[in-house]
């Protein structure tokens, strides 16, 4: 039975008066799905997250990768939330998906593109223009798979252009607890799910964002077919069970050290398929139960951050140098060619919810300090999206980082890095909360 909120809203917009309060300013939101599954055009599929790999192309198809648009248009603004099957989304992509798109007025600084993480998604370094060191073991660059995933991005911004209509919003959270692990062995945990429904003008559930923490790992390197992984299967699980018409997008949180826990089955796919249903399930239950309201404020900040000098860690050739091919007369070209010297960091508050972004793998802590400056700030649905448009590696407190382990050979800008990019995301998320 549809509720009395639901009901208010069909009348109004039946008799042209739309939300009270609307006339002022109204949400409107489009949103787009496109598979970005480059063996569909017979394009040698390159997977991302483990060097062992050694670019060796995907052998097939287990389920189909994509992208999703959500495109808003807030007082004549446009700006986007775009989330990829893909281990990370170097700026590049974001650069020319926004070019081929053509669409005037939508421009980088307005669009947040995440990454799922799935270990068995595309290879970001791939994708990756500055990426010329050719090293099989990082991910030989593909001009074709570039190529084919802007242009699918592409289609699906101007096809969710074309679908905005009004929207009302609710956002919700759930609890996990015992559904991840900190793989270092450290307190901090993210039980949080966050999540954000948004109904059409009919008051049907149109789209719902879902930001749950936690690495792509339930796939090793020996899964050589194509996948979204858990994060594929809980989109797929939340969509079924919310109906026709819904699209659900995911991003991830500050994973960095977080690692699923508790997957179920036989088999790798198995497990990722138990695990990301049973994390879709309490996704759809919470989107249910949600009561969308109308938009009454809706801010995107961007701030692009210099980087520290680039460098690797002192353990990295012991630690990583073989996994990854570096030696020692590779490494500098390596950190030098292959890393950003800038950042971007984005703040989305929608009503009372935030997202903040971190443009690599930050800690659990780093996630849950940002969480807890938005709360000081009146923010009731607080969330942190990592891996987003563009890859700076590992981001780690000084002193995860001097007690060194594989995340620190992953982390290129030296002890401060932690510091330097939760600090400028916390002085976003305040800015922007106020």
């Amino acid at each position: 039975m549809m509720d009395s909120t639901k009901l208010l809203a069909l009348f109004l917009v039946a008799c042209g008066l739309g939300w009270p309060g609307l006339a002022e300013a109204q949400l409107r939101a489009g949103v787009a799905t496109v598979s970005i599954t480059p063996l569909e055009a017979d394009i040698p599929t390159l997977l991302g997250g483990y060097g062992a790999r050694k670019s060796e192309p995907a052998h097939g198809i287990h389920d189909r990768i994509n992208a999703k648009v959500l495109l808003f248009e807030w007082e004549g603004a446009l700006s986007a939330l775009v989330t990829a099957d893909v281990c990370s989304a170097p700026i590049c992509v974001v650069d020319e998906s926004l070019a081929k798109a053509g669409l005037e007025g939508l421009k980088a600084d307005q669009v947040l593109m995440a990454a799922s993480h799935s270990h068995a998604g595309l290879e970001g370094f791939v994708l990756d223009r500055r990426n010329t060191a050719n090293n099989p073991f990082v991910g030989i660059f593909s001009e074709q798979m570039l190529d084919f995933v802007t242009t699918r991005i592409a289609q699906g911004i101007k096809e969710a252009h074309g679908a905005l209509r009004p929207v009302t919003v609710a956002a919700g959270v759930a609890n996990l607890a015992g559904m991840t692990s900190n793989r270092r062995g450290d307190a901090f945990v993210d039980d949080d799910l966050t999540l954000l429904r948004l109904d059409d003008e009919g008051g049907n559930p149109y789209a719902v964002v879902v930001n749950f923490t936690a690495h792509g790992t339930i796939m090793t390197e020996k899964e050589m077919l194509v996948s979204g992984g858990w994060a594929g299967n809980m989109q797929r699980t939340v969509e079924a069970l919310m109906g026709d018409g819904v699209t659900c997008l995911y991003t991830n949180g500050a994973e960095g050290d977080i690692r699923p826990n508790g997957a179920r089955g036989s088999s790798r796919w198995e497990m990722a398929e138990d695990y990301g249903r049973r994390v879709g399930i309490r996704a759809a239950s919470l989107a249910d139960a949600l009561t969308p309201r109308p938009v009454t404020s809706f801010t995107v900040n961007q701030k692009t951050i210099d980087l520290p000098e680039r460098c690797a860690s002192p353990d990295f050739l012991r630690i990583a140098g073989e996994e990854y091919g570096i030696t020692a007369e590779t490494l500098d070209a390596y950190v030098l060619d292959m890393l950003a010297q800038k950042a971007p960091l984005y703040a989305l508050k929608i009503n009372d919810f935030e997202m903040v972004s971190i443009p690599g793998e930050a800690l659990c802590q780093f996630g849950l300090r940002l969480k807890a400056a938005m709360r000081a700030q009146g923010v009731k649905y607080p969330c942190v999206a990592g891996l987003t448009s563009d890859y700076i590696g590992y981001v780690l407190s000084k002193d995860e980082y001097r007690e060194s382990g594989y995340e620190a050979t992953a982390s290129f800008y030296g002890d401060g890095l932690g510091d330097l990019i939760i600090g400028e995301a916390e002085a976003l998320a305040v800015a922007t909360a106020k």
